[in-house]
């Protein structure tokens, strides 16, 4: 009887011991697989346009540059330029250039940062109004990025007849 109680012990032991194995595994590959299947986050870019107002009966400035830098700093040469979008749709009109305060400019075709400008207006009454660009793109190593930059519109007062 001694020796089935010292049988049981250790089978109990071998048990708990490979449930506990079980888990531990499963836990590992779990994390594993969450971390390579999880989306990589985009890369946070901060956004200045230049000018950063515009009076709506007004023309556009041509290029109208959107100066941007990383946050975290990274490399402003590794962006490819053929990825980079405003609002997802709108190219740049020429090749990026690095400014004196090292951030590099994003030359826009000033119709259609007024377009997409004129596309994110609640309305037409007069006023002034904040406006977010969303710029993105990706690095020649394939890092997404994307950053908000805003610009201040303004809507003037119809002439009078």
């Amino acid at each position: 009887m001694a020796n089935q109680t010292k049988g049981d012990e250790e089978m109990k032991t071998r048990t708990i011991t490979f449930i506990a194995v079980a888990i531990l595994a499963t836990l590992l590959i779990g994390t594993f697989a969450f971390n390579v299947l999880a989306p990589a986050k985009d890369l946070k870019l901060k956004v200045k346009w230049k000018p950063n107002t515009i009076l709506l009966d007004t023309t556009a400035p041509d290029p109208w540059n959107a100066e941007v830098y990383f946050a975290p700093p990274e490399d402003l040469t590794q962006v490819n330029p053929t990825t980079v979008r405003l609002e997802g749709t709108y190219t740049l009109e020429s090749t990026p250039h690095i400014t004196t305060s090292m951030r590099l400019a994003l030359p826009f075709h000033g119709y259609d940062v007024l377009l997409a400008i004129w596309a994110k207006l609640p309305h037409m009454a007069p006023g002034s109004y904040r406006v977010g660009l969303e710029i993105t793109g990706s690095l020649y190593d394939g890092r997404a990025f994307r950053g908000t930059g805003y610009v201040n519109a303004t809507v003037p007062e119809p002439n009078g007849p």
